[in-house]
């Protein structure tokens, strides 16, 4: 007994280590401590998501801002960021233990990744598989991680709360699973503890786990989860529990619920159909705004959830209770993966991303049964003939596994041999055209540069119009530069002062070009790459300066911050400043009205209509001081 206990012990160490050993293969460790965020797509963007929600607490006690340096003010914190919350509060957790910001907020990100195994264990074990099929299932859910490309995707761009949520969301269920069987305390309060937390780590838990845990609720209120009927204090706390995601995220869904009249259709990226059933088993990278810009790979995916479906298959001919959790789960994600696209109101939750929880789901069932299959030693009743097939099918097996892997780091493969005369070879060592590396190991230089240079050239008079969305959310939290830009498809309606949101190629004629331009006050345009049309307006613009793909112009005769009555204008969070206006003049600022905004002493906020802009600018009717402040109150009429 003891020497198995050690065994186990000892590939539990060792399964914590290979997962730990690929995350150092494929995040530079160096990173973690960089005193940057981590480098990456969506990682920018959570980035300023986390940077203003601190200020906001440091300096408020709130957690939104009016953010008056981006998108011509912008309420963040509000609603765009539902997604990073329980990132929020990690990082200003750590933060007020004396941890450096940007530490904290990496941390986080290597607390998710190394969650995964113990975090998928301990849901399995829930599920009463045993130790064994609870590490393989644990080792199962570490191969997707890494090796599935949407699992690699999310994690690799920056959606780590979703890929954390993916596989935290097993414990609420397993848990809910156990209290309607057992109905002991520990399960009530665990699953109420869970549930809330996984709503925090991202608010489309709720999707994932609605479906299976009202049918186990309705099972087990007619004594068909295990146990007799519910009784009247059962039905109360599996109330309680429902009602443990409201009070955990009651903060901040009142916040959103107040500003849900600023929010936009979401439905762009994520965006499935049952064809995507054949792109994902032939492999075929069809979509890039479904299902992320890596080549899809989906091995691991596809021999999981089969595995799994021959497990439901005969949970269900033995009356294995943990079918109506683990079946209807499945069911649910599955549907939502490949068919929630057809319906416009699902379609708001990217239902492809529904296929990260659905695999990790998977694990389970998948994992009992390989686990009794290894511990039956099946291949022994096999004829020979059948052994020699599955040696046979073994060998192309390995030899795909091991291209999946080296896709996603082709740096790590061996060099080719020079061709003659110096000749570079059109292609990689694995075969593929030259392809990104796919881990996070550095910054990106020229976007580093980029910073550099606005900077140096930012007075703060101007603002930046910058079209490649990681960017601009990089310049954001890294400059106090007035930018307008970041991720693009912004879902709420201050979105459209990007002009890019407004026409994805940018491209106007002049006139028009010309009024967008003044009326935001853009001084400095970045596109990458460039714009050739754009070179021909020289009356109104002049390139200036290059960073690898970026291009960045001048506005050669750029307006101010007020748009009407004189003087001039300066922002910070929370906070406008004018001096020097004519108190004789209806006073026009090219900020975004918000109705909490209060002006002082003795002046008003009114709100300006702005072509093609939903929200509209601020207006300071006259009379009013000549020198005034505009300021975030928080309060709502």
């Amino acid at each position: 007994m003891a020497r198995g206990k050690l065994a186990f012990a000892g590939a539990a160490l060792a399964l914590l280590a290979v997962h730990l050993g690929l995350c150092a293969i494929f995040l530079h460790p160096h990173l973690w401590w960089s005193g940057e965020p981590l480098p990456g797509v969506d990682f920018h963007t959570h980035a300023h998501q986390t940077a203003r929600v601190l200020e906001g607490l440091r300096g408020w006690g709130e957690t939104w801002v009016y953010d008056a340096r981006l998108l011509a003010g912008h309420p963040t914190g509000t609603l765009f960021d539902a997604d990073n919350k329980l990132w929020e509060l990690f990082t200003y957790a750590l933060e007020r233990l004396g941890v450096p910001m940007w530490t904290g907020f990496n941390l986080f990100a290597l607390v998710v990744i190394a969650g995964v195994v113990p975090g998928v264990y301990a849901a399995a074990r829930l599920f009463r598989l045993g130790r064994g099929a609870a590490l393989l299932a644990a080792a199962m859910a570490s191969a997707l991680w890494w090796f599935d490309s949407w699992f690699h995707w999310c994690w690799w761009v920056g959606m780590i709360a979703y890929a954390g949520a993916a596989y935290f969301a097993l414990l609420p269920l397993a848990l809910f699973d156990r209290y309607c069987a057992d109905r002991r305390a520990w399960q009530a309060i665990g699953c109420g503890a869970a549930l809330g937390l996984a709503h925090l780590l991202h608010p489309y838990s709720f999707f994932i786990l609605a479906a299976p845990m009202i049918a186990l609720y309705v099972a087990a209120a007619r004594g068909r989860a295990g146990g007799p009927p519910l009784r009247g204090r059962e039905h109360a706390a599996i109330l309680a529990i429902a009602a443990a995601p409201l009070v955990v995220n009651a903060y901040w869904l009142a916040v959103a619920a107040t500003y849900w009249h600023y929010i936009l259709d979401s439905a762009y990226y994520g965006q499935s159909s049952l064809a995507f059933v054949a792109h994902d088993l032939f492999e075929w990278l069809i979509d890039p705004t479904t299902t992320g810009l890596v080549g899809t790979r989906t091995m691991v995916r596809w021999m999981v959830l089969v595995a799994a479906i021959v497990a439901l298959l005969e949970w269900r001919r033995a009356g294995d209770r943990r079918l109506r959790a683990v079946g209807v789960g499945m069911i649910t994600l599955a549907a939502l993966t490949y068919l929630g696209g057809y319906v416009h109101a699902v379609a708001q939750i990217q239902p492809y991303r529904h296929v990260a929880p659905l695999m990790m789901l998977a694990t389970i069932p998948a994992a009992e049964l390989c686990a009794r299959g290894l511990r039956g030693r099946v291949w022994r009743r096999w004829p020979r003939s059948a052994r020699v097939c599955a040696l046979l099918l073994a060998i192309p097996t390995l030899q795909h596994a091991v291209s999946t892997a080296f896709y996603y780091a082709p740096p790590l493969l061996p060099a080719q041999t020079p061709m003659p005369f110096r000749l570079p070879s059109p292609i990689g060592t694995a075969g593929y055209p030259r392809q990104p590396d796919f881990r996070l190991t550095a910054p990106d230089p020229p976007a580093s540069e980029i910073v550099d240079f606005v900077r140096a050239h930012d007075d703060g008079r101007a603002r930046f119009l910058i079209e490649l969305g990681p960017l601009g959310e990089m310049v954001s939290w890294s400059t106090e530069a007035h930018v307008i830009g970041g991720f693009t498809l912004r879902n709420l309606a201050h979105a459209y002062a990007n002009l890019f949101r407004r026409v994805p190629s940018g491209a106007l004629a002049e006139p028009d070009l010309a009024a967008y331009l003044a009326d935001y006050a853009v001084g400095w345009i970045i596109v990458s790459p460039d714009m050739p049309w754009l070179r021909g307006y020289t009356a109104l613009v002049e390139p200036v300066h290059r960073v690898g793909p970026h291009f960045i112009y001048r506005v050669r005769s750029p307006t101010s911050f007020v748009a009407e009555g004189g003087g001039e204008a300066s922002a910070v969070t929370n906070k406008i400043e004018v001096r020097g206006s004519d108190p004789r003049r209806d006073l026009v600022l090219r900020f975004h009205w918000m109705e909490t905004l209060r002006c002082a002493p003795e002046c008003q906020v009114d709100r300006s209509p702005v072509a093609g802009d939903p929200v509209g600018f601020l207006k300071i009717p006259a009379p009013h001081p000549a020198d005034l402040t505009i300021v975030n109150t928080y309060e709502v009429p």
